[in-house]
């Protein structure tokens, strides 16, 4: 072994060599070092005198290592409490935040489904301020497909259809669906095609309401379904044809 590591390592053993503690299988391999390096060969000179005042250090008596500052502990302390306060505050923003999801969501749909019985339709705004056109909405029902992870599933009401100028939107609420796993929705078009509509997860026994969106307009919709991950239908909304 040579090298800069090597001698490096040999190097640090000159300590244990000059104070005889160097283990003896290592000894023949140090001294040939010293034959050929004049460097260590002048550390160890220097090393030598030591020796001998080092072996009559009593370990037992050697100071501990060094007692931390006496403010180190309250900086710490301190930290961790401001940490945990902001901690505790991200904490209650989140949760008001569901809070308030789980509040306006199931009011939204509300307002959706009672502006549907009334026959009431949406006027919205555009960018500019003018009014934009009325828009329609439907009331239609849902037909529960008893399969996969939809099994359990049961629909709180009718669903609520608005269409769009870029497309379609569908409101529902239902009970049911498997918690943790997803469930993904899509609307068919007259030519047999499936049209990606968004995904959600379940949260089991629990009332969940979806407000999905697909890139297909209303006129060219026939049915809006929502399939689980093995791709069984659990829910099926026809959408009759004007």
């Amino acid at each position: 072994m040579s090298g800069p590591g090597a001698h490096r390592e040999l190097r640090e053993q000159l300590g244990l060599f000059a104070l005889g503690l160097l283990p003896a299988e290592e000894e023949p391999r140090l001294r040939a070092h010293l034959d050929g390096c004049p460097e260590c060969r002048a550390e160890l000179a220097e090393l030598a005198p030591l020796a001998q005042d080092l072996r009559l250090v009593d370990p037992e008596r050697l100071p501990g290592p060094p007692a931390p500052p006496r403010a180190l502990g309250e900086q710490v302390l301190a930290a961790v409490r401001e940490e945990s306060v902001l901690r505790s505050r991200r904490e209650r923003r989140q949760a008001r935040r569901g809070r308030l999801r789980a509040v306006l969501a199931p009011v939204a749909a509300a307002v959706v489904a009672a502006a549907v019985a009334t026959g009431a339709t949406w006027q919205l705004t555009r960018p500019d301020g003018a009014p934009a056109p009325a828009v329609a909405v439907e009331r239609l029902p849902l037909t529960v497909a008893d399969a996969g992870l939809g099994a359990g599933v049961r629909a709180a009401g009718p669903a609520v259809v608005v269409p769009h100028t870029w497309g379609v939107e569908v409101t529902f609420a239902a009970t049911g669906f498997a918690d943790g796993r997803t469930y993904r929705a899509l609307v068919r078009t007259a030519d047999g095609a499936a049209r990606p509509a968004g995904e959600f997860l379940g949260v089991g026994a629990r009332e969940l309401t979806c407000d999905m969106q697909a890139a297909v307009l209303r006129a060219d919709a026939t049915a809006f379904e929502v399939v689980d991950e093995a791709g069984a239908t659990v829910l099926v909304l026809p959408l009759p044809r004007a």
